[in-house]
């Protein structure tokens, strides 16, 4: 089914482009709205200088506006793991379609999201998701119900599938 709305949660520098390009072209292909959101409004930059545009800032938004909410990672969300309202939207969202892909991970063990969920990270952020009362995998990519974990950008295409499949 068609015509979800989306929130992809960016870093507001230095996000994986790979990753943000990946999803967000898996998503518009099925028709569902897509909102961007980091900590301020405006054009941010990947790490290799994609742009994105932040429509909405991290403080106003509300986990019931939205069907999946996914947490795009980078270099730049490390920026987000301490954010309270990036864990407060994770924590919020995980009775949705909640996602998140390289390092991003780490907010939704944070959050306490992640807690008896099967799960999947770089490996060097595991021991967040156990701390954070996940059981971690270790596989490329995780998908227990509509909770979806991905290691980095070489599964976004598999990762990009899961979340669409999961919204219909």
């Amino acid at each position: 089914m068609a015509g979800k709305k989306v929130l992809l949660v960016m870093p507001p520098r230095d996000f994986d482009d790979d990753c943000y390009e990946g999803i967000r072209r898996a998503l518009e292909q099925q028709a569902h709205t897509i909102q961007v959101a980091s900590l301020g409004t405006g054009v941010i930059r990947g790490s290799q200088g994609t742009a994105a545009l932040a429509e909405v800032k991290l403080d106003n938004v509300k986990s019931y506006d939205y069907d999946a909410i996914i947490f795009i990672g980078g270099e730049g969300a490390t920026l987000l793991f301490d954010y309270e309202k990036a864990r407060q939207l994770a924590k919020d969202a995980k009775y949705k379609v909640l996602g998140a892909i390289g390092n991003a991970v780490a907010i939704l063990a944070l959050s306490g999201a992640a807690e008896k969920k099967r799960a999947t990270s770089p490996t060097e952020w595991a021991g967040w998701l156990v701390e954070g009362g996940a059981t971690y995998t270790g596989r490329p990519l995780e998908v227990d119900d509509k909770f979806i974990t991905a290691q980095d950008a070489t599964v976004v295409e598999q990762f990009a599938n899961a979340v669409v499949k999961a919204l219909q």
